[in-house]
């Protein structure tokens, strides 16, 4: 006895039961995978074909169920029976590609790509395709756009990154290998936007990071490009703000060894793209780093913080003393901690005098006397 032997009734016997324990029990039950290739189509619903065709075989007459081992499934097969029947047999349905613009949860990131829910990089090998998350919520480093090419950030948390090593490999050999990389970013928490597919740019270097236990290790770093129908998604000032919030508020949990360390790891210039104006994405740990070292004063006027904010700690703010604007880079040593008056006097003023004195202040922060 084999499928051969199936009859419609047998069949329809399965689908009866299919609809009674649902999906998730039956194939248990039955102990059959999710159906790949072709799904068994009726009054609107799918069934996984091979699990049906082995499950009919138990209600004909004497005969047991079949299990996955003991026949094929595919079109010369079940297929082909299943249709001899009478029955609709399909390929399932391929997820249609977001557009350039659109915002997907995780949920709909794993539905529409066919990837797991987990990493930011995330490969499907049935359709070819690797999906980039580039999530700045996630920790104090930065995937980082530079014009139009974006330096993403390669996988693995702690120790060296490895070119070998799992979807690292795997973008490194897009180009030849043909795989479709597709990318996403998130402008706010769990709200991916999708930009389109992307392209190696030239060839992955590395770069110093801290790793998720605060030591210092090699990460690779993919230079990707947008192709043709793609587009930057655009971030608002308020979104770059509430970006570097997280990033305050994760910088504001490191030691001052670790806050140092990572701070002196800074790029020199800010992520930047093109927004409903020119958005500056600073960098949380050099901020933080020069608020720490004034230690509560204003690296201008020398006096005491005006006031503490909500947590207790001293309000001063960030001030670049060569504006970003002008090509200042975001280190330690172009980053003071001033107190609100004084900051806005640079930024109406920018005496001289007043950027000696801040630079002065800031090379001796950054190099102290031993």
């Amino acid at each position: 006895m084999g499928l051969l032997d199936l009859t419609a009734s047998a069949v329809n016997q399965a689908i009866q039961e299919f609809d009674l324990l649902k999906r998730k029990a039956f194939l248990k039950k039955y102990k059959f995978g999710r159906a790949r290739e072709y799904l068994l189509r009726k009054d609107g619903r799918s069934y996984d074909s091979k699990a049906i065709a082995g499950a009919a075989h138990g209600y004909l007459s004497g005969q047991a169920p079949l299990t996955a081992k003991e026949f094929s499934g595919g079109e010369a097969t079940v297929k082909k029976r299943l249709e001899e029947l009478g029955f609709v047999v399909t390929k399932p349905e391929q997820p249609t590609l977001p557009s350039s613009g659109d915002v997907l949860t995780n949920a709909e990131i794993s539905q529409r790509f066919g990837v797991g829910a987990m990493s930011g990089m995330r490969f499907n090998s049935k359709r070819n395709l690797l999906v980039l998350i580039s999530d700045p919520f996630k920790g104090l480093y930065q995937d980082r756009w530079e014009g139009d090419i974006l330096h993403y950030t390669g996988m693995g948390k702690s120790g060296h990154q490895s070119l070998t090593f799992a979807q690292n490999k795997t973008l490194n050999e897009s180009p030849s290998t043909a795989v479709h990389v597709h990318l996403l970013e998130a402008m706010e928490p769990f709200k991916y936007t999708y930009a389109g597919e992307v392209e190696l740019t030239g060839a992955p270097y590395q770069e110093e990071q801290l790793d998720e236990t605060k030591q210092e290790r090699l990460v690779w770093m993919f230079p990707i490009r947008l192709k043709p129908g793609g587009a930057i998604p655009v971030l608002t000032e308020e979104q770059a703000r509430v970006i570097e919030g997280s990033h305050a508020e994760k910088a504001r949990q490191l030691t001052d060894n670790e806050l140092k360390a990572r701070a002196k790891m800074a790029k020199g210039k800010p992520a930047t793209r093109t927004a409903q104006t020119t958005a500056y994405v600073r960098d949380a740990a050099v901020a933080e780093y020069a608020k720490r070292l004034a230690n509560g004063k204003c690296d201008l006027c020398e006096m005491p913080a005006p006031f503490q904010n909500g947590k207790n700690e001293h309000y001063l703010e960030c001030h670049h003393i060569v504006w970003l604007a002008k090509g200042g880079e975001d280190t330690i040593a172009n980053t003071v901690a001033l107190c609100p008056n004084c900051h806005r006097k640079m930024h109406v003023l920018n005496r001289k005098i007043d950027k000696e004195k801040l630079s002065k202040r800031a090379a001796e922060k950054e190099h102290p006397a031993q």
